[in-house]
């Protein structure tokens, strides 16, 4: 588990590499692309490589096999006395290993920075809903803005029916233009959707709150974020310098008052101020971003999303193959119990661990589609017998049996034939493809 852990921690360092390796390249583009790409690099945190890889294994590609059947036969021996159920003894409980002293000693370090990290989110959140409710319209301003009393920054809260927070002693201090601009702001942030984005990559931080480079993404989301709304907001058409003394106006006030820190997540006075400044009176409209530069942007992202996905899907079924022959080996000398399931209402289920296979409330025929992979529609021949009574099968193995979390039903073909030949004198006949099926 932790290989796993510090392999997609490196795999997520060298791709926000990449990411801040094309966020140079767009430097002259719009904030709003450079803003998504580090959502990428944030979110991709919680999406580990081998997450897709597996998703890959497990949808396969298909390969070909020297003989894929229609369908199967169930022939009928001579006798079904063989078929009296086994009553199986109790079973044996086995110690399970622990975490060692240092592993449990790591968990507990990050849970309590976990827990510090999300008790700053949740008190912030909650603080924002309690403000919320204290507020009121705001006069002249559009439905979305509200008037509080208290001292804070211009802001936008809440994820769903997000609202303008305005401090009342702001609101006399700001000239009509000044205070157009920077609800323009706000209202740009309720556009683009950057609380719910805050509170993703928050969501990062909490679980991932040692990695420092999840803290820097956090610095360029904002910069980038207040950035794409300052552009948003002179692409309106409003005057670069009204925009500017407005947001400076913000500033003089939160200095005068001593305003508390924001409550919510877009304030008109989040990141570099000194470098929005200078944006907004002496930088260009950002360039449009290309053709050639939207078409490598496409290939890189599909490119990290399908590689691991191909690459799980190349060697799946290669490796189930694999994992089914080793592990059919180990079942070779396994003791079989049967007995008749107690309840039928339980889900049918395969469950096993390093010493024990467990199969619960199986017909005769589930279990041959089971092991043969196919639907049980396609086992023909036999009686109602073969559908009930339903059983449970356990299979002990002596020597163990290994990964059991990815027992292969391919390794239990063997020992099922071997079962119901000796339990339930049954045979399984594979029919040739246009071949009709013959059962005795």
């Amino acid at each position: 588990m932790i290989g796993a852990l510090i392999d997609h921690l490196w795999q997520s360092t060298l791709f926000c590499a990449a990411v801040w390796s094309i966020t140079l390249v767009l430097r002259t583009n719009g904030a709003a692309v450079r803003h998504a790409l580090w959502m990428l690099a944030s979110l991709k945190f919680l999406i580990p490589f081998s997450a897709l890889y597996m998703l890959g294994a497990a949808a396969g590609l298909p390969s070909p096999v020297e003989f894929q059947p229609d369908f199967f036969v169930v022939r009928l021996g001579e006798t079904l006395a063989a078929a009296t159920p086994v009553v199986s003894p109790a079973l044996e409980l086995r110690a399970t290993s622990g975490l060692s002293a240092p592993a449990l000693a790591l968990v507990a370090f990050w849970i309590f920075g976990a827990a510090f990290v999300a008790r700053r989110w949740y008190a912030g959140w909650r603080a924002a809903n309690t403000l919320i409710r204290a507020t009121r319209p705001a006069p002249g301003s559009p439905p979305d803005a509200r008037v509080t009393d208290e001292d804070i920054e211009p802001s936008v809260a809440r994820v769903f029916a997000p609202v303008v927070l305005l401090p009342a002693a702001l609101l006399r201090r700001l000239e009509p233009a000044q205070l157009d601009a920077v609800l323009a702001h706000e209202q740009e942030h309720i556009t683009r959707n950057d609380v719910l984005k805050d509170h993703m990559h928050r969501l990062v931080e909490t679980l991932f709150w040692f990695h420092p480079l999840v803290w820097w993404i956090g610095r360029r989301l904002v910069d980038e974020r207040e950035r794409a709304c300052d552009e948003g907001v002179l692409a309106r058409g409003y005057d670069p310098g009204d925009y500017a003394a407005g947001i400076l106006a913000v500033c003089r006030h939160c200095r005068a008052s001593s305003a508390r820190p924001r409550y919510a997540t877009s304030g008109a006075l989040s990141g570099d101020l000194t470098a929005r400044i200078r944006h907004i009176l002496g930088s260009a409209p950002p360039v449009a971003v290309g053709l050639s530069k939207a078409l490598a942007l496409a290939m890189c992202t599909m490119t990290a999303a399908t590689v691991p996905l191909f690459a799980g899907a190349l060697d799946g079924d290669e490796r189930r193959r694999a994992v089914a022959a080793m592990q059919a080996n180990q079942l070779d000398d396994a003791i079989v119990y049967v007995s008749v399931s107690n309840d039928e209402r339980v889900r049918r289920s395969l469950d096993a661990n390093h010493h024990e296979v467990a199969i619960r409330n199986f017909s005769l025929r589930q279990l041959v589609a089971l092991t043969y992979d196919v639907a049980p529609s396609q086992v023909m021949g036999g009686g109602v017998w073969l559908d009930l009574p339903r059983y449970d099968f356990r299979v002990e193995v002596p020597g163990g049996v290994s990964r059991p979390d990815e027992l292969e039903p391919l390794a239990l073909r063997g020992l099922v034939n071997k079962l119901l030949a000796s339990r339930f004198d049954l045979q399984i006949r594979a029919s040739e493809p246009g071949v009709a099926p013959a059962s005795k």
